[in-house]
């Protein structure tokens, strides 16, 4: 019996021992850059830092009244948990009026932090742990109470006081989160970052990848986004490396050696490019890439070269081979025809788009459309924003205006957010805001007052009923208020009533009905920016030098400033690129970038980008050189067509770092942070400062430069009709004699 029952046993040891034998050489050929090229590869979290100034909030925000409370809404990944949040509070106090004040902070309406302010000046500086959790708006928000106890009686109103809170623009939110949760399309552009990159294949481009460049910088920049561009870099370019971590198990390997521990780096091989796209170097990706055959093969050629690099270990050769078909897909194969992909590239996700479908993509991006792309990866052949105006418009709650009824007591507001491109289509602009309200009686009998700004401005007022029917306020929405961002909203004030503070008073309701909405106007070209926007929004031509096509990263983000600020269509234009030296014959309505034009008599000279000169009707109004860091917009005519004619003036200018829309006069005169100077040159008193020229006559003469002919020539027919009648009584009574 022992001899049946040793043998199995080692059998057993045997194969033990053989498999234990056969593993050693396994682990003796693993390497520390294997490894660590393994880690990478499995690493999917992205960081992300997003402050207010990132959201376009570039001034302080105060908060001054006895209770008073903001609410800002921060981008965060839609349905996916983010890790390691931190809202870090920047803001300053100031108190000198006496009482209890408190500052409470609220994250989606959990409260997170409270503070007793105490008397005097001082900063607020938080660094608050947020709970890690996914949310499906989008969006959290951050929101911010600031109560100043001023013996006050609860039924008088609240009001301004001497005590303040400023809240900080480098207020921010710190999270990570994982990449790999990011499923779609529609995700994917919802995590954008306040300033996403832009990514082309070099600075010199064909024209249809540039094409398709400018599109979708003007998508992202109507999207709220402020768009930066970068052309994959190329040996001999200096990079920064500041921020680049090394893995301990690639710093002994020479090529990844090279590229670290420096806060600048030239490049000297491609295999240095190679090994940046591993490292996930915010110079080698973007967020959206314009995936065309140069890139490709400008990928390629760095990964072959960091495979070469890596040949004499093998360990770490077969880990890179794995590494690149996992985080480099873009450069097996070229994108098909009008396809949009979701891939990695490198450490990031990136929105991939063909060199051919930058206007469907740009198109299919749209609000319209967006919450469809529920793949990671389409094919657009067609994409264009619906005809949003039928019949009597667009409706606010379309655009996110909720219908919701909310109490008033002595006021209340209601708001509503949408870009411009939203209410602009078929070459049309919004021309009339139509507000249906209903509001409950209150205890008052003096008549609430319903009052609508459009970012900012009045534009109606009206005395409500106030006895719970529907009520509709109208009114005429000027060109000077447009934005491409664009804020309405709806104040309602009732008088509170509270006989010698003896009762508390009571809110009553309002609703702004869902019929509320925005009516198009047919475009009226009167030689202004604002009347050309909406023949730019339809069908328009943009004409750019060849010069543009060689510096790329440069003149896109010209253009896609200026295209953004004219309302030029991103699904509809038409890209013309004339030669150096050349006049350009537009065929319709145009956006021209520093071309000469024929036919055309521009008021603007722009000489060698130094000098600037504006003529006016009798005399020139300005003769200036040793400017820079300006550039210039203007209404021009040529070959019977009308369009916007931009120039660059001085060294390292035309950058358009905010977004912004030309609504005033006819020339404009802009720096990096928008329009600096508007003139008006078809008004008489259009060379006085901005706001000179702003009457009523002036917004209206437009309808009376056709209304006066129009009279003119009714008072001539009907004067012949007199003449004509007289002569004929004059005949019959001649008769009758």
């Amino acid at each position: 019996m022992h001899r049946n029952t040793f043998p199995p046993i080692a059998s057993h040891l045997r194969r033990a021992l053989i498999a234990a034998g056969l593993a050693l050489p396994m682990a003796a050929v693993a390497s520390p850059a294997g490894d660590a090229l393994r880690r990478l590869q499995s690493d999917d979290w992205i960081t992300r830092d997003t402050s207010l100034a990132d959201l376009g909030i570039s001034e302080p925000v105060v908060l001054s009244n006895s209770d008073a409370h903001q609410d800002f809404y921060l981008p965060v990944p839609r349905g996916v948990p983010i890790a390691d949040a931190t809202l870090n509070f920047d803001a300053r106090y100031t108190k000198d009026e006496p009482g209890r004040t408190n500052l409470v902070l609220w994250a989606d309406g959990v409260p997170l932090a409270a503070q007793n302010i105490a008397d005097g000046n001082g900063p607020v500086l938080r660094n608050l742990p947020l709970e890690q959790r996914l949310r499906s708006t989008g969006f959290l928000r951050l929101g911010v109470d600031w109560q100043s106890e001023i013996a006050l009686r609860r039924c008088e109103s609240n009001r301004a006081t001497a005590n303040a809170l400023t809240i900080s623009p480098q207020t921010r939110l710190s999270y990570r989160y994982d990449a790999s949760a990011i499923g779609n399309l529609d995700d994917a552009w919802s995590t954008l970052p306040g300033k996403p990159v832009l990514l082309v294949s070099d600075t010199k481009l064909d024209q249809q990848a540039y094409d398709s460049a400018w599109r979708m910088g003007v998508a992202m920049q109507r999207a709220g986004k402020r768009v930066d561009v970068k052309a994959f870099p190329a040996v001999g370019d200096e990079i920064d490396t500041r921020a680049l971590q090394v893995p301990a198990g690639l710093a002994q390997a020479p090529v990844f050696a090279a590229v670290a521990g420096k806060e600048r780096h030239k490049l000297a091989s491609a295999a240095e490019i190679g090994a940046l796209l591993v490292l996930g170097a915010p110079a080698v990706t973007g967020d959206v890439v314009i995936a065309s055959p140069a890139l490709r093969a400008k990928l390629n050629a760095a990964l072959d070269a960091l495979q070469t690099e890596l040949a004499s270990d093998p360990d770490a050769a077969d880990a890179f081979k794995s590494w690149r078909q996992a985080r480099a897909p873009l450069a097996g194969a070229d994108m098909a025809a009008k396809e949009v992909r979701l891939a990695p590239m490198g450490r990031l996700s990136v929105i991939a788009v063909a060199p051919d479908a930058g206007a469907q993509a740009a198109g299919v991006f749209n609000a319209a459309w967006r919450r469809i792309l529920v793949s990671r990866q389409v094919q657009v052949q067609t994409a264009t924003p619906p005809q949003s105006f039928q019949g009597d418009g667009v409706r606010l709650s379309a655009l996110g205006g909720a219908p919701d009824s909310f109490d008033v007591v002595a006021r209340g507001d209601w708001n509503v957010n949408f870009p411009l491109a939203s209410v602009s289509s078929d070459g049309r602009m919004p021309d009339e805001l139509v507000i249906d309200l209903a509001a409950a009686p209150g205890a008052s009998s003096t008549r609430p007052v319903a009052s609508v700004f459009w970012n900012g401005i009045l534009l109606g007022a009206k005395q409500l009923d106030a006895d719970g029917r529907p009520e509709r306020l109208t009114a005429r929405v000027p060109g000077y208020a447009l934005g491409v961002n664009n804020a309405v909203r709806v104040s309602v004030q009732r008088q509170p009533v509270s006989v010698d503070c003896n009762e508390i008073p009571q809110g009553y309701p309002v609703s702004v009905l869902p019929t509320s909405h925005v009516k198009p106007g047919q475009p009226q070209p009167d030689g202004t920016f604002t009347g050309l926007l909406p023949l730019l929004a339809g069908n328009p031509q943009v004409l750019v030098p060849d010069s543009y096509l060689a510096n790329a990263p440069t003149s896109l983000k010209q253009l896609i400033g200026i295209a953004t600020a004219s309302g030029v269509s991103a699904t509809r234009a038409e890209l013309a690129v004339s030669p150096a030296g050349q006049a350009a014959k537009p065929a319709r309505t145009f956006l021209a970038m520093e071309l000469p034009l024929e036919g055309a008599k521009p008021k603007v000279r722009v000489s060698d980008q130094k000098q600037l000169q504006v003529a006016g009707r009798s005399a020139t109004w300005l003769d200036i050189s040793g400017l820079s860091g300006l550039s210039t917009a203007e209404v021009v005519s040529s070959g019977g067509q009308d369009g916007v004619l931009w120039h660059a003036l001085g060294p390292q200018s035309g950058k358009l770092d905010t977004p912004f829309v030309l609504n005033r006069g006819d020339i404009a005169v802009i720096a990096a942070n928008g329009p600096v100077a508007w003139i008006d040159s078809t008004n008489p008193d259009a060379s006085k400062p901005p706001g000179a020229g702003e009457s009523a006559f002036f917004e209206w003469r437009r309808y009376i430069s056709w209304s006066v002919p129009a009279l003119s020539f009714g008072l001539l027919v009907l004067v012949l009709v007199l003449i004509l009648a007289l002569r004929v009584t004059r005949r019959k009574n001649k008769g009758n004699g």
